[in-house]
């Protein structure tokens, strides 16, 4: 089915047109996603994503400009690489905040001692105070003679540059 019959029938039937578009370009999605994300779940619900945004935004689409697929694929990696950075994210908070350590790669923990020792001492102690020891950041206050609010944001921006760094 061509671009041009594939978006008359998006209008004409929202229903068949979206059936037809899933039909002829999921396995091209798949992959593209597939080189960003690696979880089946992920990779299905970013293809999935991307047929909702197309059809929300299909008027945004003029096929003088470019082919469908083109746009789709775009639209999809957009979703796999914005997919790909939230994991991340997530991955490195749950780390910071003590997930047991036989669950995370020695790679990944290896980046975060490595980035650890990168920050000013004052930050990699109260982070290490707060997720490897469990202290509070109350307790953590009262040892190191800070407000409890003081400790907080120094927790915040500690985490923050840390996160920063592991990026780089």
């Amino acid at each position: 089915m061509t671009d041009w019959e594939l978006l008359e029938l998006l209008e004409a039937d929202p229903g068949l047109g979206i059936l037809a578009l899933i039909e002829q370009y999921t396995d091209l999605l798949s992959y593209v996603v597939s080189l960003r994300l690696r979880n089946p779940l992920d990779i299905q619900e970013c293809v999935q994503d991307t047929f909702t945004d197309f059809y929300l935004s299909r008027k945004n689409f003029n096929p003088e400009k470019g082919t469908l697929s083109a746009y789709l694929v775009a639209i999809a990696r957009h979703k796999a690489v914005y997919r790909y950075r939230e994991l991340q994210k997530d991955w490195k908070l749950s780390l910071a905040a003590g997930v047991p350590e036989e669950t995370i790669d020695m790679e990944e923990r290896t980046a975060l001692e490595h980035a650890l020792s990168r920050l000013p001492e004052s930050d990699a102690k109260i982070l290490r105070l707060k997720y490897y020891e469990g202290y509070t950041a109350k307790e953590i206050g009262e040892m190191l003679g800070l407000t409890h609010e003081a400790v907080k944001k120094r927790i915040q921006r500690a985490l923050k540059k840390a996160m920063t760094l592991m990026e780089e």
